[in-house]
């Protein structure tokens, strides 16, 4: 490689979002990937998260730019962003590719350590 030259990454480490490698965020995004308005407590109690580190999570979501959020009386609703679900469905596309490889490196690495078969006689 040139002092130039970048290495080359895969797609699929290219399409894992570093916001949604958190698997609450994650989750929260995909409890609101119908992108409807739903209330942060229902958000919450699925998750059986405290109050604290949800907001957390939800202001980091926020800040980026995956969910908006809404106050209408004494209820804060969120709803995901269409840059959201994008972001959404490209990191879980790119967690199934990196399952699957996983997979499939194991499974080699099983074989190798496997006996060779014997032919029955």
């Amino acid at each position: 490689m040139t002092p130039g030259e970048r290495p080359s990454v895969p797609a699929f480490q290219r399409d894992l979002d570093p916001l949604l490698l958190l698997p609450v965020r994650l989750f929260v995004a995909c409890l609101l990937a119908d992108m409807c308005w739903c209330e942060d407590v229902a958000v919450r109690g699925a998750l059986r998260l405290g109050e604290r580190s949800f907001a957390q999570h939800v202001e980091s979501l926020r800040a980026a730019g995956y969910l908006v959020t809404r106050v209408e009386g004494r209820r804060t609703k969120l709803r995901l962003t269409a840059l959201g679900l994008d972001r959404l469905a490209e990191h879980v596309t790119a967690l199934q590719t990196v399952a699957r490889t996983a997979a499939e490196l194991v499974a080699a690495q099983r074989a190798d350590l496997l006996p060779p078969k014997r032919p029955e006689p």
